[in-house]
Parts: structure tokens; C-alpha cells; sequence
């Protein structure tokens, strides 16, 4: 009989990465033999916040409401995208409103998996105690690469000193990234490893497996650009990319007023299918996002990362890859537009490849009861 399994994490957040990451992370506990469930906690604030229109007061959300509605259409489509990968891509239990529910329900499992994204960072408006596993009252508690974000010391003392009893009731902890290792550190005195983050853990081959039923959604070549908050010398940077290689451009995610005055294609009707289907049959990828370089680095898509070397996460999966030559700053954009093709994927995959194998011996041990 499988041992039965279950995740947490912000699978249901509308957010690219988070989707996949949480389907990456089912998939790979599946291919080890083990059942799961993503535990589907969706608390009023996460939903609320994924609203086309919002419900929070405030002159800043005012201000996202009307500029929702120039694109209510597609932004209401991608809405529904996401719902739909949410429910029918994912295998999540019934839902959970709060934690108290959480606790009464007393789920059975022998094994409880935190992770990943930055479950464990108490800023967002996603956040809730819940991905610390306070809820479980029987069961292995492991964690696999969940994130503080920002957090290092800055939370108050009494988050700190609840976060640090929830650390010490894990029977397992990993990490994602070294400032999160750094964290557990000063928090619990123990040194967690840093595994890759789950999307890297599936094959290119498996991705493109998803999508191999996802028509092209842009005629001709592109440049696909994705960031999760436009400003100007991001805008500037893919502009001259676009006139030095004669490409138009296209984008997906909108978040500011940078995202309606310009002249891209906007697909911001893009559910997670479509993100990956866009990277696929770019030409071009232009990031400033992790998830962004991820899936152009797995997919095998040419890619510049905006001031990459500067974000701790993309930074190290450039070197993971050997990519670090990818990196693209105000400085340097024509110069780099002359080798903007000039990738060798094959030494990438087998780098990829080689970091991937001790993160999934890792999970298999850590599943183990």
C-alpha cells in the first residue's frame, strides 16, 4: 500500500511559478511511489488578492481596480485559466478557509511536506501559519525548499519566537536558497541543505509533455517578456533589444502603468499552460523573474536576465548552469544582442541535470517513515 502524502504551499495563488512549482513538486513525489494531495488551504485574503477586482479599501487599490478594468476581458480569462490549472491540473483535498479548520480536521497522512515558494516568509498577504504545519497533530513534518523571502531578522520577537517552536517540531528541513539556510541557522542552530527548486526538478521533456496540446498563441517570431513588476529601465532594456534584433515584443503579466502605455502584444489573458506555451515559441526570452529563467533555462530558449547577477536566486541558477553570461544590464545591451542566440543547451542540460540528482535522493530519504 502507497504511503500517503501531503503537500502545502501557495498552489493556489495566481501566480506562474507558484502553480508550477506546486505541480512539479506532486509530480515528483508521485514518480517516487508515494500518494499526495496538495493541501487546498485558499484563506479570504489569498483570494481576494487574485481578484480581477479587489475589495480592499485604499486609494492604492482604487487605483488597481481602474486600471483592471481597461483589461477586464483577458484579465478575467487568465482568472479562469488559473482556476482551471488549479483544480483540474493539481490533486488537492477539500478546502480550507483557516488554520482552526485545518486543526479540527485532523488530516491523516504519514508524512506532511511545507514547501516550496516563500511559504514561511509572514509578509505577503498569502502568508498564514498554517504552512508552518501547526496544524498536524500526528505524522512525519518535512520540509522541502521553502523560502523566507526577505524575512533574515526582520520580523518582530514574537514572530521570530513563533517561527522558531514551528521549526523545531520538523523532523526534516531543506531549504531553497542560502539566505533561508542562514535563517534556520540563527533561528534553530541547524544547517538545512539548499535543494534546487521543484520546477527544475522535472525534465524539459515533462514540461513540454504539459503543453504539447497548447496551440502557438502568437504568430511569426518574439521576444516574450516577462517581469513581475515593469519599470522603466526594464522597459528600456527590452525596447532596445527589440530594435537591435527587429523582433516585436510580448508580455503576459500586468501589474503597473508601464503595462498599458507601451506598444507590445499583451496576452495578459495568459493562464500557467500559456506562460509555458509563450516561453516554447519565443525567439527570445527578456526576464527579471526566477521562475521566468527557469523555464527558459529548462525549456532551452535563448534568454536575457535583467541585472540577473544581482537577484540571489537567479544568480544562482545562472552559475548552476553556467550561464552566468546571460546576464543583460543597461550597460551592455547592444553588445549583448550580438550573441543574443549563441547558447550551448547541451553543456546546460547536463549541469541541470547533475544538480538535480541529489535533490531528489534528498526527497525520497526525507519521505521515508
Amino acid at each position: 500500500m502507497k504511503k500517503k502524502t501531503a503537500t502545502i504551499t501557495f498552489h493556489a495563488a495566481h501566480n506562474y511559478g507558484s502553480n508550477l512549482q506546486a505541480y512539479a513538486l506532486q509530480q515528483t513525489i508521485f514518480s517516487l511511489g508515494y500518494d499526495n494531495e496538495i493541501i487546498n488551504l485558499r484563506t479570504s485574503r489569498q483570494k481576494d488578492l487574485y481578484t480581477v477586482f479587489t475589495k480592499r479599501k485604499g486609494v492604492k487599490y482604487i487605483f488597481k481596480n481602474l486600471s483592471h478594468l481597461l483589461y477586464y476581458f483577458p484579465l478575467k480569462r487568465a482568472y479562469v485559466k488559473f482556476e482551471d490549472f488549479i483544480n483540474n491540473k493539481l490533486v488537492v483535498t477539500r478546502e480550507f478557509a483557516t488554520e482552526d479548520e485545518l486543526r479540527k480536521a485532523d488530516l491523516k497522512y504519514d508524512v506532511f511536506v511545507a514547501g516550496s515558494d516563500q511559504i514561511w516568509n509572514p509578509i505577503p498577504t498569502d502568508f498564514d501559519w498554517s504552512y508552518y504545519l501547526t496544524f498536524v497533530n500526528e505524522g512525519k513534518k518535512v520540509s522541502y525548499a521553502p523560502s523566507f523571502g526577505q524575512l533574515a531578522s526582520q520580523g518582530d520577537r514574537e514572530t521570530k519566537k513563533k517561527i522558531t517552536e514551528s521549526l523545531k517540531s520538523f523532523d526534516v528541513i531543506s531549504v531553497r536558497e542560502q539566505g533561508a539556510a542562514d535563517n534556520v541557522k540563527q533561528l534553530v542552530g541547524a544547517n538545512p541543505p539548499i535543494v534546487l527548486d521543484p520546477t527544475l526538478l522535472l525534465s524539459k521533456e515533462q514540461w513540454l509533455n504539459l503543453v504539447k496540446d497548447e496551440k502557438r498563441l502568437v504568430k511569426g517570431d518574439y521576444i516574450f517578456f516577462y517581469t513581475l513588476f515593469a519599470d522603466p529601465d526594464r522597459m528600456n532594456i527590452v525596447k532596445r533589444i527589440s530594435e537591435a534584433l527587429g523582433l516585436p515584443v510580448v508580455t503576459s503579466n500586468f501589474s503597473n502603468q508601464y503595462d498599458v502605455f507601451n506598444s507590445f502584444i499583451k496576452r495578459y489573458d495568459a493562464g500557467p499552460l500559456d506562460f509555458l506555451t509563450l516561453i516554447r515559441d519565443a525567439k527570445l526570452v527578456v526576464v527579471s523573474s526566477f521562475h521566468g529563467t527557469v523555464f527558459s533555462t529548462l525549456l532551452n530558449v535563448p534568454f536575457f536576465a535583467i541585472d540577473g547577477m544581482s537577484d540571489a536566486r537567479i544568480c544562482t541558477l545562472l552559475k548552476t548552469a553556467g550561464l552566468e553570461n546571460r546576464e543583460i544590464t543597461t550597460v551592455n545591451v547592444e553588445e549583448k544582442c550580438k550573441e543574443a542566440y549563441n547558447v550551448d543547451f547541451e553543456s546546460v542540460n547536463k549541469r541541470i541535470e547533475a544538480a538535480r540528482k541529489p535533490s531528489i535522493e534528498f526527497l525520497q530519504k526525507s519521505l521515508e517513515v
